[in-house]
Formats: C-alpha cells, structure tokens, sequence
C-alpha cells in the first residue's frame, strides 16, 4: 500500500513536471489584457435603482507563470449596503475558442461563470445567461465597472461603479 501510493506521488510529480516543461510563455492575448490592470483598485459605486452608494475594492494578480490572472471583489458593509457582496473569480485565455473565461465562487456559495471576447477599444464584457459585467477603461489608473441584468430579453444596468487603481 505504502508502494503504491510512493508510486503515484511520483507518477504525479513527473507528470506535473513534463507538463510544466511543455507549457509555454503566458499567452500574448493574457499579458497584452491584464497588463496595468494588476494590483488594487478602490472603487466607489451606486446601486441605479435606489442611489445608495457603497465602496468596494477589486484585487488583480497573475499566478501560474502569468497564465492565469486572479481578481479579489469586495464590498464594504454601510447603512445604505447591508448585506456586500465579495467574490474571488479565475480568469484565463482560452485560444482554441479565441474567448476569454472566468469561473468564481461568491460569500453566499453561488457560481459564476462567463466569458468575453475581450477588449474591443476600451470596454470589455464578461456575459453570462443572468448578467453582463461591463468594464469600461478611461485611462490607465481609472476604470467603469457595471452590472448589467438580463431580464427577458431585456438589459438593465443595474450598478455602476467608478474605480481607480492606488
């Protein structure tokens, strides 16, 4: 038993070492996208409907040799912003489907899934069935974060939020 599993722990070690091997530079498309988009960004947003405002911040970095890029999304709890959400999303270039994806988990449990095509001039859209998140980049250090409600064929944003990166 104790062979076996000795074994496997190498089988696993050199599989992840020829993989390591073949895997290449961080893809041109990833590295040209998150480039000035990493570290933190404070953010200062307004629920549309309502008006309330609430602050939050996002946190980007690259992990697994820059393949593979890490936002942090928090929201701060106030008066007008009871219940914040926070979320930790997985985002990567898939070339095969020319499509960026994201996967994340959020403080309630719930999934999310999207993909964009990327950025086309100065916005980028991460669609799913439910919701678009729209990016907006006004320069290098300021950006426009939005939700975007899919209701029966319908859009309504829903939150926007004015970011700058310190």
């Amino acid at each position: 038993m104790k062979t076996a599993r000795v074994l496997r722990s190498a089988a696993f070690l050199l599989l992840g070492g020829f993989a390591a091997a073949l895997q290449a530079a961080p893809v041109k498309e990833i590295e040209e996208a998150y480039k000035g988009a990493l570290g933190k960004w404070n953010c200062e947003a307004k629920e549309l409907g309502s008006g309330k405002l609430f602050k939050a911040t996002a946190e980007f970095s690259a992990e697994f040799e820059g393949n593979t890029y890490v936002e942090k999304y928090t929201e701060y709890k106030s008066a007008d912003h009871p219940n914040p959400w926070s979320a930790v999303f997985i985002m990567t270039y898939d070339p095969e489907s020319k499509r960026w994806v994201r996967n994340g988990v959020d403080n309630s449990g719930g999934r999310n899934a999207a993909s964009s095509a990327g950025w086309q001039n100065d916005t980028w859209v991460w669609e799913n069935d439910g919701v678009n998140i729209v990016i907006t980049r006004s320069s290098a250090k300021a950006r426009t974060f939005a939700v975007d409600v899919k209701d029966s064929g319908n859009v309504k944003r829903v939150v926007e939020a004015n970011c700058k990166k310190i």
